[in-house]
């Protein structure tokens, strides 16, 4: 049977009527409201290098941050890309790091809703699912490999939000919404963003209130799966020296899989909102008080068992409903004052996020696996304060320096409840909390509660020695502490050091080189283990010696654009989640040496007049494991429960002596192997054409997305962790009328309906299941859009 003929016809194409009549009410509801619209960028939209944050007193970066209608002029070259890393705003092509932004406008072009669509959008980067909710980001091959353990320690590639660290891998999973750009560090920052940045920095950049303006935007969005996404922002000038901003968003879609049982999976239903006010009563103070809300309340991620029966990657044989539902809120203050010589920031946040989820452990039915494998919940509750004050210079000087320090306080509960066994009718109902009578099939039980609490200190200067060269040293010293748990089972405390040396030099007026030494830290803990015998109590801290030269380069009369970045990664002590001969009593262990290397490059071009635009990226990503480890696999770890007398109760009890000695003998040497999660080659493409009509401007677009094999997991087992390659291909059309607020666009994402497999999961959990989690499937959108 074909799979046009499984899966519900809104999957397949679209609901004409309904696009029709939701585009005709997007319409009348924008032009009654009057709702207004800021333009998201030029008609440019590039990967490496969009017309986002430009300086508006630069004549060029003016004219090319125009309406969507706008060509930039065929005399003028790439336009100019104003980036904060590092505290600071500055030049992409003036800044010596592996940094790539992406506008909403090029977001919106290749139908990017969340994080994981950045995949191929940015050199290094892979994002992709572990155990349902958990969201793994790694750059160049560095990011976490401990996400079902997030109480304990810390991703590898930190989230900020307008500034604020986002301490919780939880809200990964969240719909963009409202943003100008996104900016992506390559690399350890191991100065200005600290000891969670080993693998590198995404700073989400909103759109943000604007004084003596009033203005907006409407956008209404339809498509196959019963796709609707409606957005609205209003700018409100409240005298001359305040202003607010007003921004909301509900986006749903079907599921995009379906089970055998008769729910559906990896859909969509979330809303998010969020209002900013801004006070400016000068020109040297600003004050910024923003509140963002977000909820989700859905069906779980489709993660499909490489056992499962049934050939449709898109139909999955599951008999226990997996649900999702997320709360979060941000709130947080940005302070800014300018002195002569120096400029102010604080940045106060409070974040709250309330997440409960249920789940398939085994990812497939009773009557094909014999046994059952349920998390009836795994949810998390979590409340986070930071503070931030960091004062820099004022640029021109001979020695640009910034300095600041950082706290966060912590507080994290973490309640999980895990059925298992071989009964055809189980209970799987929730005990009540606290557990007093043990339920008879409870696999594993959790209710921690954990206080972390860290600062650091941080500074950077650059010499500017000549016109020419310039030498930057950082430092930055990371404490981290953390007590809770059963009796403080996980009290540990601990700091070190981090920094930065970096030299770059400027060949002429449009081409730098430079090259750098970074030091990244990551800390360490204890695991709650008591019984374990091979993976032990404490883990020890991660940390990293990072080389890299680099170019940035302008070619052609700037018609041209290409940098360039090679690296070298010396990696100690890498976390990862470690499986024991006792069955729960793992946890975090270090592999003691990792070695990583890559190249990387980002493509700009301008031809025809201007007319034509080609964006592109290519990295090229090795890695692998050096020194003689030795750890178990749980695929291992079954294989010797199976065939050993006296395992037979292995998952609902200790084993015995016996056992436990078999399963120990299963461990493998990971000498050699290949790294998890580094494709050989990744990258992307796109090229569009405007083409200018009588009644407006017509710019069609294509983009080619690949992304090589690679192993998910350091055991490189031949049957688990290989992950296929795949190439996907995205359209997109645009038409703006001449003169007019309205622009109307279509879109087609994954054109050829590839089943390309983002990642392939092994639960080191429970029974140990694997499965793979499949790219979103072909999407056909229409868009109209209101703006003044």
């Amino acid at each position: 049977m074909s799979r046009s003929n499984k899966m519900p016809a809104t999957g397949t194409r679209i609901n004409w009527p309904g696009v029709m009549m939701a585009l005709a009410l997007g319409a009348r509801a924008a032009s009654a409201a009057a709702a207004p619209a800021v333009a998201d960028t030029a008609v440019t939209d590039a990967v490496a290098a969009d017309a986002v944050g430009a300086d508006a007193a630069d004549p060029q970066a003016a004219a090319t941050s125009a309406a969507a209608v706008t060509l930039i002029p065929p005399n003028e070259g790439i336009e100019k890309v104003i980036v904060t890393a590092e505290k600071r705003r500055v030049n992409l092509q003036e800044t010596p790091l592996a940094v790539t932004v992406i506008s909403s406008d090029a977001l919106d072009k290749a139908n990017v809703v969340n994080l994981a669509g950045l995949n191929g959008q940015v050199p290094g980067l892979s994002i992709a699912k572990s155990g349902g909710y958990e969201t793994v980001v790694t750059v160049r091959g560095i990011g976490s490999e401990t996400p079902q353990a997030a109480y304990q320690t810390q991703p590898g590639v930190s989230l900020h939000v307008d500034g604020v660290y986002i301490a919780n891998s939880i809200s990964l999973d969240q719909s963009l919404f409202d943003l100008d750009h996104i900016e992506v560090l390559r690399g350890p920052q191991g100065t200005v963003s600290g000891m969670a940045s080993t693998g590198g920095t995404i700073n989400l950049v909103s759109k943000q209130p604007e004084l003596g303006k009033w203005g907006g935007s409407a956008d209404v969005t339809v498509g196959n799966y019963h796709t609707t996404q409606a957005r609205g922002a209003l700018n409100v000038p409240l005298g001359e020296t305040t202003a607010i901003r007003a921004s909301l968003q509900k986006y749903d879609h079907d599921g995009f899989a379906r089970s055998t049982y008769g729910f559906g999976l990896d859909e969509a239903h979330d809303a998010s909102g969020k209002l900013a006010f801004l006070w400016k009563p000068n020109p040297d103070f600003s004050a910024t008080l923003t509140g963002q809300w977000y909820r989700a309340n859905q069906n779980g991620a489709a993660q499909k068992n490489i056992l499962d029966p049934n050939p449709d990657p898109r139909t999955l044989t599951q008999d226990y409903r997996s649900r999702f539902k997320l709360g979060a809120d941000l709130y947080h203050l940005n302070l800014e004052y300018s002195l002569p010589w120096a400029t102010l920031k604080s940045i106060t946040s409070s974040q709250r996020l309330d997440h409960k989820q249920q789940m398939n452990g085994s990812r497939l039915d009773y009557a094909t696996l014999g046994q059952y494998d349920n998390l009836a919940a795994w949810n998390t509750k979590l409340k986070n304060y930071t503070q931030e004050f960091s004062i820099a210079s004022v640029p021109g000087g001979a020695v640009d320096w910034t300095a600041g320090v950082f706290g966060m306080r912590q507080d994290s509960n973490q309640y999980v409840i895990e059925f298992g066994g071989t009964d055809p009718n189980p209970d799987l109902t929730l005990p009540p909390r606290p557990i007093v009578v043990r339920p008879y099939n409870l696999y594993y039980s959790e209710d921690t509660t954990v206080r972390r609490k860290s600062w650091a200190a941080f500074t950077q200067a650059t010499w500017h020695v000549s016109e020419q060269l310039r030498l930057t040293a950082g430092a930055r010293y990371n404490h981290d502490a953390s007590e809770g748990g059963t009796r403080n089972w996980l009290q540990s405390s601990g700091g070190k050091p981090t920094g930065k040396l970096e030299a770059d030099y400027d060949l002429t007026k449009q081409n730098m080189v430079y090259a750098s030494l970074t030091r990244g830290y990551k800390p360490g803990g204890i695991n709650n283990n008591p019984g374990s015998i091979m993976v032990s109590h404490h883990f020890l801290p991660e940390s990293i010696n990072a080389f890299e030269v680099g170019s940035k380069n302008q070619f052609l009369n700037n018609k041209l654009r290409l940098n360039l970045a090679a690296f070298y990664y010396d990696y100690r002590n890498l976390q990862y989640l470690a499986n024991d001969p006792n069955p729960y009593q793992g946890g975090i262990a270090n592999v003691p040496k990792v070695h990583t290397k890559g190249l990387e490059a980002e493509l700009s071009y301008l031809a025809l007049e201007n007319r034509l635009r080609v964006n592109g990226n290519v990295t090229y990503l090795r890695g692998k494991v050096i020194g003689d480890y030795y750890t178990l696999d749980a695929a291992g770890i079954r294989a010797a429960v199976v065939n050993t007398p006296g395992c037979e109760s292995y998952y609902t009890s200790y084993p015995t002596p016996a056992c436990a000695a078999n399963v120990a003998t299963q461990a493998q040497n990971l000498n050699g192997n290949s790294t998890a999660k580094t494709p050989k080659w990744q990258g992307s493409v796109n090229v569009s054409y405007a083409v200018p009509l009588e009644s407006g401007l017509l710019t069609p677009r294509v983009e080619y997305i690949y992304r090589g094999k690679f192993i998910y997991r350091m055991f490189n087992n031949s049957t688990l962790d290989q992950v296929p390659n795949y190439g996907l291909v995205n359209l997109h059309v645009d038409y703006s009328p001449h003169g007019s607020d309205w622009s109307f666009s279509m879109a087609a994402s994954n054109i050829g309906n590839k089943d390309g497999i983002n990642s392939r999961f092994t639960d080191p959990y429970g029974i140990g299941q694997t499965s793979n989690e499949y790219v979103a499937p072909r999407q056909i959108t229409a868009k109209v859009a209101y703006s003044f």
